[in-house]
């Protein structure tokens, strides 16, 4: 700033911005509330200095990652690079540091023209962010110093001043680089000998990544076996949903305390740790000691079945037993769409249950009158033909499934149909060779998958097979297995009545009871 009078122009001293960085969160760096984002001792040493100087003090930038889950504070690197994305869309690997950047803006709009930083290595560690303040400080004649006497800049920088600057952070560069491959082959060494390589603790596990936690370590076995049995012979992955719910239900929450969700089994499921498999940048590297949670090949086949995202369903769980599983007979071609479920509100504020048409709401039936009538037919059909049920039950091909085998085979299948994308990108084979092959290998695979699921789990439908009271059996089944059963016993076609009044009518509903071969051609 200056002050212009008839004869002179008096310059006022120089506006400083103060920068601090956390890069270890230490008690002392703390405001009253614990939320890391003044640290009163270090910005008071930067003050003084600024006293000694002369220099104004306009602005304090603190630098520091705020957790997103928490709010509290986190160390901010000066190093670590992350992928961004640049004005033109482009990518690129850089230091992400909003402070910094906030403090290079207003330098560079005149805002102010002045630095005070405990250290040239606090401020810059990167090459190019040095470059990208010289180029500022000597447009703006900024100033800069440190307590260390590390960082000096003098109207713009000499020439000695910004050589040093420029070594300094060379050397600081590579000797964080250093640090950086020691701590790397260093986490990867605990990997390869099945110890945790540190972080937030994976759910079924002490903080050490190693000692099960019992009710964690359940509820992993459980819902593993669940999750394979609900999908022995569908396409369908409703199921994770409907588990996340049941899930919600019991006192167990997941380690960041939120709800649970598909997505959050899902990722609980296919850590490889639950089979004792320890893990180095998505590669399999050693083992942990003592028993896992999950056997290998229950864990093999968890994967592969979570393998593809696209197969997840969002949105909130099925809670009724006919949602997404009843059709609608109303077309006249033969075509059905799915039934979803819906309220309709009642003068008392409460919702009456009703099932209607997903595409264009063609029917809608009373949920409960439909369900009971459901559930009551596919009971009796149970309850009067036991071998109904069991003729349901995939078995496998062979007495004794050699898992190892199919497994080997299955990974050199992967390899194979890899390979014939580049043969065909080579023009080695033709396109029709190459569709062939690629189907081939689908469908061995596909055979494999069920070969393997089979042999590891029981289908939920073992439960209602061999029992007197069905009925009783099939009331303490969670609605997941229900939906099952019915999806995978029955279809379930409701028709419009053309009948006036609320009763419901039997005759407009047409059950017909599937076939084992259903079940095969579907897998």
């Amino acid at each position: 700033m200056t002050v212009r009078g008839m004869t002179r122009t008096v310059i006022s001293p120089v506006q400083a911005i103060i920068y601090l960085r956390l890069s270890e969160l230490r008690d002392d760096d703390l405001n009253e509330n614990g939320d890391g984002k003044t640290f009163s001792s270090r910005e008071k040493k930067l003050r003084d200095l600024a006293d000694r100087l002369g220099w104004e003090v306009v602005k304090v930038i603190i630098e520091n990652d705020i957790n997103r889950k928490n709010g509290k504070a986190r160390n901010a690197s000066a190093f670590k690079r992350r992928k961004v994305t640049l004005p033109d869309g482009t990518t690129a690997m850089r230091v992400v540091r909003p402070g910094f950047q906030e403090t290079l803006r207003l330098l560079k709009a005149g805002h102010a023209n002045g630095i005070l930083a405990e250290d040239l290595d606090r401020t810059m560690r990167d090459p190019r962010d040095l470059e990208d303040f010289i180029d500022i400080a000597e447009e703006q004649k900024v100033n800069a110093r440190s307590l260390s006497g590390s960082l000096t800049f003098t109207d713009g920088g000499t020439d000695a001043e910004i050589q040093m600057a420029r070594t300094m952070v060379m050397v600081a560069n590579a000797h964080s680089r250093a640090t950086s491959r020691r701590v790397t082959q260093g986490m990867e060494r605990l990997a390869r000998n099945g110890q945790w390589k540190g972080g937030g603790r994976p759910f079924g596990f002490e903080a050490d990544g190693v000692t099960q936690i019992p009710a964690e370590a359940d509820v992993v076995r459980h819902y593993s076996e669940r999750l394979l049995q609900l999908n022995r012979g569908t396409g369908k992955l409703w199921s994770l949903r409907s588990l996340a719910a049941e899930l919600q239900e019991g006192n167990v929450t997941p380690v960041s305390g939120c709800r649970w969700t598909g997505t959050i089994l899902r990722n609980v499921l296919r850590r490889p740790r639950n089979a004792g498999i320890s893990t180095y940048r998505g590669e399999e590297v050693g083992r942990l000691p003592g028993t896992p949670i999950v056997d290998e090949a229950t864990f093999r086949a968890i994967a592969r079945l979570l393998a593809d995202r696209s197969r997840i369903c969002g949105g909130a769980p099925p809670q009724w037993l006919g949602s997404g599983i009843y059709l609608c007979g109303i077309h006249a071609d033969g075509t059905k769409c799915q039934i979803g479920q819906s309220g309709v509100p009642l003068k008392s504020g409460e919702y009456a249950r009703r099932y209607i048409c997903s595409e264009q709401n063609h029917i809608g039936r009373n949920a409960v009158n439909l369900d009971t009538y459901v559930q009551a037919t596919l009971i009796n059909r149970i309850a009067r033909d036991p071998d109904f049920v069991e003729s349901f039950i995939p078995r496998p091909s062979q007495p004794d499934v050699d898992t190892v085998a199919l497994q080997s085979e299955a990974a050199a299948i992967r390899v194979n149909l890899d390979g014939l994308a580049e043969d065909r990108a080579l023009g080695l084979i033709t396109r029709d060779q190459m569709l062939s092959g690629t189907k081939m290998a689908q469908d061995r695979l596909m055979k494999i998958n069920r070969l393997l699921t089979t042999a590891i789990v029981e289908s939920p439908l073992t439960s209602l097979v061999g029992i007197d009271d069905v009925d009783a059996m099939w009331a303490t089944q969670p609605m997941s297995v229900k939906r099952f059963a019915v999806d995978t016993l029955m279809e379930v076609t409701v028709h419009v009545s053309g009948r006036r009044g609320r009763g419901f009518h039997p005759d407009t509903i047409d059950l017909r009871f599937r076939t084992p071969d259903e079940l095969e051609d579907a897998t």
